[in-house]
């Protein structure tokens, strides 16, 4: 098993100055020609996609299934649900499905690294081929 938060404001560096700038623009263009009540509409929207780059999430991998905490959403998923996963910079996007579709980014899952990637993609491969054997 293995565990560990993930805040990527903290890894950001000069990311973090667009993350804030472009969404208090947006707000600022949003208030000036439409008013309040789109304003606050545009705070919640906005707000709320970008909030898991500036709140933590936590990992659980186990042998036997994956938990995931975030802000508003936990998620918990058997390894045995997902069919491949890629490996980027910044985390392991779980698939269910054999060879890339359209709806893999909705039905996958993403893992974001936090200065352990060799670990957790050691950890995954492990854990899918275990699922498989099944």
């Amino acid at each position: 098993m293995i565990k560990w938060t993930s805040i990527p404001f903290k890894l950001g560096g000069k990311r973090n100055l667009i993350a804030i700038l472009i969404p208090v623009l947006v707000w600022a263009v949003v208030f000036i020609f439409w008013g309040i009540g789109w304003f606050i509409l545009a705070i919640i929207l906005v707000g709320t996609s970008i909030m898991p780059y500036f709140f933590p999430t936590s990992y659980t991998l186990t042998q036997d299934e994956i938990f995931i905490n975030s802000f508003f959403v936990k998620q918990r998923k058997k390894w045995k649900y997902f069919k491949t996963f890629y490996v980027d910079n910044n985390g392991i996007f779980l698939s269910p499905f054999n060879k890339p579709r359209r709806l893999e980014n909705y039905r996958g899952l993403f893992i974001r690294f936090h200065r352990n990637k060799d670990e957790v993609v050691q950890f995954v491969k492990k854990a899918m081929e275990k699922a498989f054997e099944k």
